[in-house]
Formats: structure tokens, sequence, C-alpha cells
């Protein structure tokens, strides 16, 4: 019994363990997105193995403290809010699916929702004509390229003099400009590719890499959204942070997992709202899926206090 208990306490603190270097192997990487899941199941496996191997207990036990401690920012940190009687625009991010075919239900969604910037990933032609269709109150500001089977979509609110900035990082990628309290505000949508193979997570890696110093770039305000596929505990994401300066909406927020849809408590964080310290965040929240693996998140920003 004990050396059962010590095989599987083993087990669990190596992948937990190994989450932490991300950086030498890609699948290390994958590991680090599940944290908070291998966190409870070292504290209660712990609890567990501590009846036939105190030893193997105690291990497991550390191990699920140590996780607790690095997803506790996400509940008892914070960021940056806005001023009071700041302007505000709200964001709406969400990998809609290329294939999902509830696009009027997504449209009716967003049209009661009624945000002032739209970022639709894995979108297409279809995507951009049933928003057309469905009357949403917001113009299309930018498409999908010709010839892109799937792309970026960007609606936004007359109100806020919307404005295409060129991005050349990905075909993923889109960035929009927005005038809040009389200041120009750059968003930038980044959707790159998912993990599943090393090659894919180098490109993914790349492009954040891209983005986080085009964001580093700017003079101004900058908000990033999108399908990052990376958790916060990935180490790409912490690079992201690192190069580009940006705050993380979520602390102070929870956990709120946006993928995959239907999972329950496997469900991970990979869809986010961040900007620069300048700025404030408030009201996160994810939505309704409506057809999705995603769930959209979203955001009111404004000029920080």
């Amino acid at each position: 019994m004990a050396g059962a208990s010590r095989v599987a306490v083993g087990i669990g603190l190596a992948a937990f363990v190994f989450g932490f270097f991300g950086r030498v192997w890609w699948v290390f990487d994958l590991m680090a997105n599940y944290r908070p899941h291998l966190g409870v199941v070292l504290l209660l496996g712990g609890a567990f193995a501590w009846i036939a191997d105190r030893d193997a207990g105690l291990a497991a036990v550390l191990g699920g403290l140590v996780a607790v401690a690095s997803i506790a920012p996400l509940y008892l940190g914070s960021h940056p809010v806005p001023a009071p009687g700041a302007e505000l625009v709200e964001i709406v991010s969400f990998n809609v699916g290329v294939s999902n075919p509830k696009r009027s239900e997504v449209a009716a969604y967003l049209a009661e929702e009624d945000p002032d910037v739209v970022f639709l990933f894995e979108s297409s032609f279809e995507w951009e004509e049933a928003m057309r269709r469905a009357e949403v109150p917001l113009a299309i500001v930018a498409v999908v390229p010709p010839g892109q089977l799937a792309g970026v979509t960007v609606m936004a609110s007359a109100e806020f003099a919307p404005r295409v900035v060129e991005v050349d990082i990905h075909r993923e990628v889109a960035a929009l400009e927005v005038v809040v309290d009389g200041e120009p505000i750059e968003i930038l949508g980044v959707h790159p590719p998912s993990p599943t193979t090393g090659l894919r997570a180098e490109r993914r890696d790349r492009i954040l890499q891209e983005s986080a110093e085009w964001v580093a770039g700017r003079e101004g305000s900058v908000v990033l959204v999108g399908d990052l596929n990376v958790t916060p505990w990935s180490a790409a994401y912490r690079r992201l942070r690192w190069r580009s300066g940006l705050v993380d909406s979520m602390h102070g927020s929870g956990i709120q997992a946006s993928w995959p849809v239907g999972w329950g408590v496997l469900s991970i964080p990979i869809d986010h709202v961040l900007h620069t310290p300048d700025l404030g965040s408030s009201d996160r929240r994810t939505g309704p899926s409506l057809g999705s693996a995603h769930r959209p998140v979203i955001v009111s920003v404004g000029r920080g206090g």
C-alpha cells in the first residue's frame, strides 16, 4: 500500500513540477495549463496517502500548496480599475468556431449584449454575412482577407471613431484604434495556433513574442485580446506579459475557464484580455458558448485612476 502511494504521488508531483519547465519542452508547457487540477489532485491524494505513507502524503500536500500559491493571484490579486467617471469601452473577444452553425444565435447574443468592440476569431465570410443580415448595431471594420478560410472579423461602434491599424504578425491577428475619453486606445486581437505539436507550439510562441514586441513598441494605450491558446501558468504566457508589460484583467476575478465548453471543471482559461497599466478594466466575465468550443470573454476598459 505504501509503495503504491509513493508511485501515485511521484507521478502527480512529476507532472506538476514539469509544468514549471515549459521553456524546455512544449509538452511540459501543456502540463502547466492544468496546474489547478494537479493542485487539487495532490491535495486530495496527499490526504489519502498520508494514511499509508506519511512522507508521500506530506510531499503531495506540499506540492498542492505550491499550486494553490501560484493560482492565488487570480483570486486574491488585483489589476488597475477605470477611474471614477471614466468613459468605458466594452470589448467582446469570441472564438466562434468557423464551422459553428449557430451564427444567428451569436448575432442575437451580441445585439442583446450591445458591446462597443467585438473581435470574432475563426470567423469567415459566412460569419460576416450573418452579422450583416442580423443587423448587429456595430460596423464591420476589419474582415477576413479574400482567399482565407478563417480569420478575424472586427466590429465596432461608430461612437468610438474606430480605425483599422495595420499589423503584420500573422493571418489571424488584427488591430483597431478607438478613441476613449478623447485619447486613442489600440486593441490587438491575436489567435495563434493551438500547441498540438512541437511545430505548432513553436509557431504559437513566435506569434505571442511578436505580439508582445508590437505592444512594447507602441507609444500609447494598448489592449490585447484573443484566444491565445495558453493559460496564465504557461511559460509562453509569462514571456508575453514580461515582454509587453501588460496587465492581466483576470487577476482578482478568479479562474474564468473558457475552453473547452462541456468539460466542466476540466476547462481551462485560454481566452484573455490584457492591457497596459495606464488603463483600468472592470466587469470581466465569460458568456455563453452558443455552439462554439469557447466561451466569449467580456471586459470593460477605460482610463485608469
